[in-house]
């Protein structure tokens, strides 16, 4: 049964994952999608904004006074709110930490003292490390070291995960961890190899691939991501305590081969290499059995086909 006549706050609620998560639930539940503007697919997102069932609240997650309003008569939250972005771990790498870190303490101990039904918190599949190929959701976190600004967003995601977690268990809540494995699609803000490519051939530039190309990820298109979200709400009792690996892994491709699959679709944009100046993940594929098993979720749209969804978006823009 679709989820109906409940009030949702999406935290995040201007971003990608966000805006798309808001349009497939305005129609039978009152959204608030409160969001710092840091980044804002909202503005792409034509008729959200201004639909009778949203309210935008602009706020940030790490000041409590301004968040707290956002909160009444919530039934479910949805955390998505974070600093993302390889370049953030680096150039804004306490911000990243405080942000996941505090502002998620701040969205849970909202949610336990409003007594939230539900609360569904997004995590990411860096949790596992630099070569998670084939990891299922009870595979052992592994971070870099501490001497590596690369890991900040995995480090602050997996205490965001103890945080939604145990808290659900201490306040009686309803609580969900999510992983997403390389989300991708229309309206995708900062980076990501596929919309870095899509907005290469929108601006006739070269598809910059960076090292050789070698590292593996799984790909999910936004839709069938979306559609294990709503899964995971629909199924309050059945989802409780778990964390969920959300991707695609029969879209698998290296970095190199995506930027081919991409180059054939631009009818032969120019590849450009460039050294790797980071750490690098070398695989990131999951196994989605407790999805299937449980929420009853397969993605459906498969790389191909995602890619030209995705391509002929960002054409129909004009621009990235």
């Amino acid at each position: 049964m679709p989820l109906t006549g409940k009030r949702i706050l999406i935290t995040g609620g201007a971003g990608f994952i966000g805006t798309h998560l808001a349009e497939r639930l305005c129609a039978d539940n009152q959204l608030v999608l409160l969001d710092s503007f840091r980044r804002d697919s909202l503005a792409a997102t034509p008729g959200l904004a201004t639909h009778p069932h949203v309210t935008v609240a602009t706020a940030d997650v790490l000041d409590p006074a301004a968040l707290a309003p956002a909160f009444e008569g919530v039934d479910v939250v949805l955390h998505l709110a974070a600093i993302a972005g390889v370049s953030s771990y680096y150039s804004e790498s306490l911000a990243t930490l405080r942000v996941n870190i505090l502002g998620t303490a701040n969205v849970c101990a909202e949610a336990a003292r409003r007594r939230v039904a539900q609360l569904v918190h997004f995590s990411t599949s860096e949790i596992f490390g630099p070569d998670a190929n084939g990891v299922d959701e009870e595979s052992p976190a592994r971070i870099g070291p501490v001497s590596e600004r690369r890991w900040v967003y995995a480090t602050s995601k997996l205490a965001g995960e103890h945080f939604a977690l145990r808290t659900g268990e201490s306040a009686g809540l309803r609580a969900v961890v999510v992983r997403p494995f390389n989300v991708y699609g229309p309206r995708q803000t900062g980076e990501g190899a596929i919309s870095n490519f899509c907005a290469a051939v929108v601006a006739g530039k070269p598809l910059t691939v960076y090292g050789d190309g070698s590292p593996v990820r799984a790909w999910c298109y936004v839709d069938d991501f979306v559609a294990a979200v709503l899964a995971i709400l629909d199924r309050p009792d059945a989802t409780t305590g778990q964390a969920f690996n959300l991707g695609n892994p029969d879209a698998v491709e290296t970095t190199l081969g995506l930027a081919r699959r991409v180059q054939r679709l631009a009818h032969g944009a120019e590849l450009r290499f460039e050294e790797v100046a980071r750490a690098e993940v070398r695989a990131r594929v999951p196994v989605i059995e407790r999805a299937r098993r449980v929420l009853g979720w397969t993605p459906q749209i498969d790389l191909d086909e995602g890619l030209r969804r995705t391509l002929a978006w960002y054409r129909s823009r004009g621009r990235a």
